[in-house]
């Protein structure tokens, strides 16, 4: 009996759990370490990605699980799994260090090893994007799903749908090297605990939509069953789609623009 699809779910879910407890490591580091980088705890950065990426992985684990045997079973998705988490696990490690370094990880190219480091995180910040489009995609096309058609259709379109907002979001993000579209002035206000500019544009607004497109769409699925089904609720979960899709879109324009989301 293939059991592929097990060590899939296990990669996933075993990410979660090193994610979970680096992150008490790098809390408790931070706790410690009052060092600053950029105006900001050095810990910062590692900590949100720690977080993030648990999210993420949870996410994939859960979809995974709702597929029949057949894809289950697919070497594809093992193949996905294990390079998303290998991308994921050199990421936080080169971050890590840069934070200890009290160095930039994310937009520095400052020398050559610096560059092709950033490429590298490029290519890996990649990896585990598309890996939620891929597993999106089988659970649009399996049939024998263990879910129901509105479940099923929630969960493709927002892993799907996250997938390619976020990249579009995240390359114009790389490529002009800065989360900020204007000059912010030194003590500028911020978001509360998320840190987004208040003053000038910033491209982590609908970063942040785009990639949570995949938790939003799939919990919203799981509330549209419990009071419609049917075509009813297969609409529904297609206007949140498009409702969630439009204002990612529009913070994206904002950030362009100058201008702050908040």
């Amino acid at each position: 009996m293939d059991h592929s699809f097990a060590r899939t779910e296990t990669i996933y879910w075993a990410a979660v759990g090193a994610l979970v407890v680096l992150f008490a490591l790098v809390l408790g580091l931070q706790l410690f370490d009052k060092r600053m980088v950029a105006g900001e705890s050095n810990w910062t950065k590692p900590l949100k990605f720690h977080l993030a990426l648990a999210v993420h992985f949870a996410t994939l684990a859960l979809a995974t699980s709702t597929l029949g045997d057949s894809y289950r079973a697919s070497p594809l998705l093992l193949a996905v799994a294990v390079a998303a988490v290998a991308s994921a696990g050199f990421e936080l490690a080169y971050m890590t260090v840069q934070a200890a370094r009290l160095q930039m990880s994310h937009f520095n190219r400052s020398t050559p090893f610096h560059t092709v480091m950033y490429a590298l995180m490029a290519v890996g910040a990649v990896l585990i994007t598309m890996a939620a489009g891929v597993v999106g995609l089988a659970v649009w096309l399996d049939k024998a799903s263990s879910v129901g058609s509105v479940l099923r259709t929630a969960i493709a379109l927002g892993l799907i749908g996250g997938t390619v907002l976020t990249l579009i979001v995240a390359f114009r993000m790389g490529a002009a090297l800065s989360h900020h579209v204007g000059i912010e002035e030194a003590n500028a206000a911020r978001v509360p605990f998320f840190g987004w500019s208040r003053t000038v544009g910033d491209l982590r607004v609908p970063h942040f939509l785009a990639t949570h497109m995949m938790q939003v769409l799939p919990i919203a699925g799981l509330a549209i069953e419990r009071f419609a089904s049917g075509p009813i609720a297969l609409v529904l979960i297609w206007i949140i789609a498009a409702v969630w899709s439009t204002l990612t879109a529009y913070a994206f324009n904002r950030a362009l623009a100058g201008q702050p989301f908040l």
